[in-house]
């Protein structure tokens, strides 16, 4: 089980640095921690379209959206390499649904 998150360009690898770091992002970073909890074994990855471009262009899908929209269609979020999500991070409920769905 694999969890991906495409991000737009940031001034740290999480998100979560200056003064007023973005509420988003810190719910997100608490989601991951839930999901490796929930989740034993899950792979959880972050990619930034800045730092690790080629990551965005091995995923197929993810790399026709991100050219055909440009970065306005950031974060985009693949289970397993299929995208669930773009313009917004899904919540951890979103997460786990789509998880769930996956194990049927």
């Amino acid at each position: 089980m694999k969890v991906e998150f495409f991000e737009p360009p940031m001034c740290c690898s999480t998100g979560l640095c200056g003064p007023a770091p973005d509420k988003t992002l810190v719910q997100l970073g608490q989601d991951i921690n839930k999901l490796k909890e929930r989740f034993p074994g899950i792979i959880i990855e972050r990619y930034m379209i800045t730092q690790q471009p080629l990551k965005f262009r091995d995923n197929e899908e993810v790399y026709k959206l991100v050219k055909d929209n440009s970065k306005n269609i950031l974060p985009i979020t693949a289970l397993n390499g299929k995208v669930i999500k773009t313009h917004n991070y899904p919540s951890l409920e979103e997460i786990i649904k789509a998880i769930e769905g996956e194990n049927k």
